[in-house]
């Protein structure tokens, strides 16, 4: 039941409060991820600041923003958008893993219809953040309009088991009109802990849309 799955995920400490700014640079999901490898522990890479991006359009009418996800009940070895909060036109969703043991970092990219809504910011999440760690994140959510790039890595070489849900982050979308807006997930890898991270097989990834009424 979703209920034991919130249960989970918001004692981990992820309020769904101001989006973080995004990652200014685009790079290609592998080479974001070796360049985070590579990096320093920073204090959470290009999260650093504390105001939302916002879209200069704004809504037309007032309209309630949700999302719907394609795996509502998300087993081990998933990744899988779910809805975290909701106010009028803007929604935060959840990018969650489950069960999975020795990760080390993951990279993905999350593409949507940028017709009907605009991403706005992210927040982090707690899977790699366990035991004290500062993972380095990068999210670029403004070089290619409707497609926001994520890498994310522990630091020290240290890996992670997730027991149960976890969020990887929470992201940001305002809806601009009314309808269903699909959204997927590209171009996805989680990484194991080896000195060169190799991809952890069997993963399974799942997105699924925002709506707006």
């Amino acid at each position: 039941m979703l209920v034991g799955f919130f249960e989970d995920l918001e004692p981990c400490g992820l309020p769904a409060g101001p989006a973080v700014n995004e990652g200014k640079m685009k790079l290609g999901t592998l080479v974001l991820l070796l360049a985070l490898v590579t990096a320093p522990a920073c204090g959470g890479g290009s999260s650093s600041g504390a105001s939302s991006i916002t879209d200069p359009g704004g809504s037309p009418s007032p309209l309630a923003a949700s999302f719907v996800p394609d795996q509502p009940s998300p087993g081990a070895k998933t990744v899988a958008m779910l809805q975290a909060s909701k106010s009028n036109d803007v929604v935060s969703v959840y990018v969650t893993l489950t069960d999975t043991t020795g990760v080390f970092a993951t990279a993905f990219e999350v593409v949507f219809d940028g017709a009907g809504a605009v991403y706005q910011g992210f927040t982090h999440g707690a899977v790699f953040e366990a035991g004290g760690n500062v993972p380095n994140y990068t999210v670029d959510g403004s070089s290619n309009p409707g497609r926001i790039v994520v890498a994310v890595a522990r630091t020290n070489g240290t890996t992670t088991n997730i027991v149960g849900s976890k969020a990887v982050l929470i992201l940001q979308f305002r809806v601009k009109q009314a309808g269903v807006y699909p959204v997927s997930i590209q171009n996805a890898v989680v990484y194991d802990g080896q000195s060169t991270p190799q991809p952890i097989p069997g993963i399974l990834w799942f997105a699924g849309a925002v709506k707006g009424v």
